[in-house]
């Protein structure tokens, strides 16, 4: 009886030392493999980063004859300059302020001497391109995508109606790109048009509009999140001005891997810089205020990019992209420009005494 049990005791050792061995035997020739493929693998990978470079450089798309007006208005901004509003670029004309992307907005900005103003574009079922975000037809408890709702049932929408100060300002409605065309003719501001909709009908329509009016690239800057669109739109169209926006980088589960979020937005930052940037021949990016920084800021400046962050309604927040980082921003609101803030204050102050 012992020796049998000796003997069953013996074979199962012997089992588990020859399946453990097998098992590691097994990962040390798959960790082999691993290493060969990745060792034969870099350096065709390196060639094909290089190769990618050299193509680059010969599709690559001109910079637009226009860019130079637009530039002047980035470049010349006078932080020492009380009396004009010069950092900000007013998204949707301020649209905490007053009803966004409005004709009223755009009296307002005027008002405020904001000369940066940042649209939506969106396209409906019919064809019509028109000024508008989802959101704002959102409030008036309509939930289905604009692209699948014809102009004719949205011209009668009151956009002051469901703002929140809508009681103190006239009934606006929706602008098509026509009419907001004929409104910018008589007025000295940029218009930052963000496209809602990447579709291939979207863009073929903007290109025929962009191509029958010249007014269209002397004062619109056209702005995607689609790299592919832009490129599309400056192949056609080489005199537009293009910007491109980057959406936030989505948040990990495991906060762990990958901690430093800041080094993976500067690699993302420098493809874009090094790569797509010169391909399609963008001139301004919009980054998220929490993945901006010296390094990004300055990867994009060497490419002849303006970057403008995105969104800073605060004054101390404004401040210190004004005073530390010396770049443009977009916000939600006027009223909270330090300009306008220090002058209602000194205002308020002489009243007082």
């Amino acid at each position: 009886m012992a020796i049998s049990f000796l003997i069953k005791t013996v074979k199962m050792v012997y089992s588990l030392f020859y399946y453990a061995s097998s098992l590691i035997s097994f990962l040390c020739h798959l960790l082999w493999t691993l290493l060969l493929i990745i060792g034969g693998g870099m350096p065709w990978l390196i060639i094909l980063l290089i190769l990618v470079c050299i193509v680059s450089k010969f599709v690559a798309l001109k910079r637009s004859p226009h860019l130079k007006s637009f530039i002047d208005k980035f470049e010349n901004v006078n932080e020492n300059d009380n009396s004009c509003l010069c950092w900000p670029i007013a998204n949707r004309g301020s649209s905490f302020d007053v009803p966004e992307n409005s004709h009223f907005a755009l009296k307002s900005c005027e008002k405020f001497k904001c000369k940066s103003i940042l649209l939506d574009l969106a396209m409906t079922k019919c064809g019509e391109l028109i000024v508008v975000h989802k959101s704002t037809i959102e409030k008036g408890n309509i939930y289905e995508p604009i692209e699948k709702i014809t102009f004719d049932s949205l011209k009668n929408f009151n956009i002051s109606e469901h703002h929140p100060l809508g009681n103190q300002f006239p009934p606006e409605k929706i602008l098509s790109l026509p009419n907001l065309l004929t409104l910018l003719e008589g007025m000295d501001v940029t218009v930052f048009l963000l496209l809602s909709s990447t579709s291939s009908k979207c863009i073929d329509t903007v290109k025929r509009v962009v191509q029958s009016n010249e007014n269209f690239t002397k004062k619109i800057i056209l702005c995607s999140s689609s790299a592919f669109a832009i490129y599309q739109m400056r192949k056609s169209c080489p005199d537009l001005v293009c910007g491109l926006w980057m959406d936030r980088t989505p948040k990990l589960e495991n906060q762990y891997i990958l901690r430093p979020k800041t080094i993976i937005m500067s690699l993302y930052s420098a493809f874009f810089q090094s790569i797509l940037a010169p391909v399609i021949g963008i001139s301004v990016v919009f980054i998220d205020k929490n993945e901006f920084n010296e390094s990004v800021k300055n990867l994009w400046r060497n490419a002849g990019v303006h970057p403008v962050v995105y969104s800073v309604n605060s004054p101390n927040e404004k401040r210190y992209f004004q005073q530390v980082f010396k770049t443009r921003y977009l916000t939600d609101t006027l009223r909270s420009e330090p300009q306008i803030v220090v002058k209602q204050s000194s205002a308020y102050q002489g009243t007082v005494r």
